[in-house]
């Protein structure tokens, strides 16, 4: 008996089927692909749906045209993608943080007040307004005694933690009218020099670090003779101080002659007897190689000496710091360091007090550091505002609170009462040279002389009382 054929006709034909729906399944199955896996986005910024497909055989549709980031945590965005007869849900996964801390916009700024108005913490608070939920708080040292702009400074922190700083201004309004240090009424200038009003005269302003000068008159420095001349100097709010001087073209101008007086130091000690007080002097390198042990038995109890000087970021040390420092020390010695300044930035203060500390390098010193201005001969060439310049004693003590000092404001008692701020708080050394002080504020050492002698140092010295009261 034979055996039947089997058939492969349906076999194929299967077979045919299965290869054409896989084809169609290739050629017709929605597919996508996308930029990134699972990326992560920043809460609240705009993030175009569109931007994230890299590549898709569809059309692509889907119900928003940007990525919700409204809150933090997982989410899932739904793509869908039509290609012939076949549509399909495709999900992508992302994460939303919040990474930037809250933004500060304020209601004005600067926040103007009038001189000798209350300001209160309550109502710099209704002057901030953030973007988003959070808490704030404020730093500022306003003072609204004196005119000037004082940055208020706001650190914000969010729910999620991120925090963020920014600033702005308190104006207590200038209403005062700019200082003359010098008129240059009486001035004389040399037949043949050239004439420039600045070399004559100085000026500054409590707020204003650029007042105005303008001159009416002329001088002929080609012809000796007085030549009168009119000074107007205004500043950016309007206050107008004027003023009229002489100016004389000679032929010759007289030297001074110098002082050959001194005032021994035993006659100091008698004439200033007293209880609480103690007897010292200032040097320098112009006191030249000090007997500090010669000095301390002729009964001076403290010495205060110059580091140096600094000017725009750089620190000049004196000559004879180190040898002041270590002999003074090896006698038995109290000892102050003052610093000469000249910087008129607040950068430039910190760069020159950087060096400074190296050259202290941690030394222990019987007073404060002592911040020393006394470059009022031609104020306006620095270009900075009374109310700029106490802020430069103010970094001066910050900074010098950080290496574990204290500090003191070295003046005379004119600049002490008419440029410096808040001396009734801040450690004083006092400069008058009088028989005894007429300066009506509180003051720690007095200096009173600059004629002193004394042995050990061959020369003049300055004399000062430390009051221990």
């Amino acid at each position: 008996m034979k055996k039947k054929k089997r058939s492969i006709l349906p076999a194929a034909i299967l077979i045919g089927v299965l290869l054409t729906a896989a084809l169609l399944f290739f050629l017709f199955f929605p597919r996508i692909s996308f930029t990134e896996k699972h990326p992560t986005l920043e809460r609240m910024n705009e993030y175009p749906a569109e931007s994230f497909i890299a590549k898709a055989n569809g059309t692509v549709s889907f119900e928003e045209d940007f990525l919700p980031t409204e809150e933090v945590g997982e989410k899932k965005f739904i793509y869908s993608v039509k290609k012939g007869p076949f549509t399909r849900k495709i999900g992508f996964s992302y994460e939303v943080k919040d990474t930037v801390g809250p933004a500060a916009s304020f209601h004005k700024d600067p926040y103007e007040i009038d001189p000798g108005d209350e300001l209160t913490e309550a109502e710099l608070r209704e002057n901030v307004l953030l973007d988003e939920e959070g808490s704030y708080i404020l730093e500022s040292a306003v003072d609204t005694e004196f005119s000037g702009i004082y940055p208020v400074r706001v650190k914000a922190e969010d729910i999620y933690g991120n925090t963020s700083e920014s600033t702005f201004q308190v104006l207590v309004r200038d209403t005062e009218e700019p200082f003359v240090f010098r008129t240059g009424n009486g001035a004389r200038i040399l037949l043949g020099s050239d004439f420039d009003i600045n070399s004559i005269i100085s000026y500054g302003d409590n707020a204003d670090a650029f007042p105005e000068l303008k001159v009416e008159g002329e001088v002929d420095t080609s012809e000796t003779g007085v030549y009168p001349l009119h000074a107007t100097l205004t500043d950016s709010s309007g206050n107008v101080m004027e003023w009229d001087l002489n100016i004389s073209v000679v032929e010759e101008i007289p030297k001074n002659e110098p002082s050959d007086y001194s005032y021994p130091f035993e006659e100091f000690l008698e004439d200033y007897a007293g209880e609480g007080r103690k007897y010292g002097i200032d040097v320098s390198e112009w006191q030249g190689d000090i007997d500090y042990e010669a000095v301390r038995d002729a009964g001076c109890d403290f010495v205060i000496m110059r580091l140096g000087w600094s000017f725009e970021g750089d620190l000049h040390v004196d000559k004879k710091f180190h040898q002041n420092l270590e002999r003074a020390k090896e006698a038995g010695l109290p000892v102050g360091i003052y610093l000469f300044v000249y910087d008129y930035t607040e950068e430039d203060l910190i760069l020159s007090m950087e060096k400074m500390f190296k050259e202290l390098n941690g030394v222990k010193l019987d007073f404060p550091l002592i911040f020393d201005w006394e470059n009022f001969g031609n104020y306006q060439d620095y270009q900075i505002s009374f109310q700029g310049l106490n802020h430069l004693y103010d970094v001066f003590e910050e900074e010098a609170e950080k290496q574990g000092y204290e500090a003191m404001l070295y003046g005379s008692g004119f600049y002490l009462k008419n440029i410096w701020n808040h001396t009734d708080t801040r450690p004083v050394w006092l400069a008058q040279y009088s028989s005894w002080p007429n300066y009506a504020g509180p003051y720690e050492i007095w200096q009173l002389s600059d004629e002193g002698s004394i042995d050990g140092i061959d020369g003049p010295v300055d004399l000062n009382i430390l009051f221990t009261d």
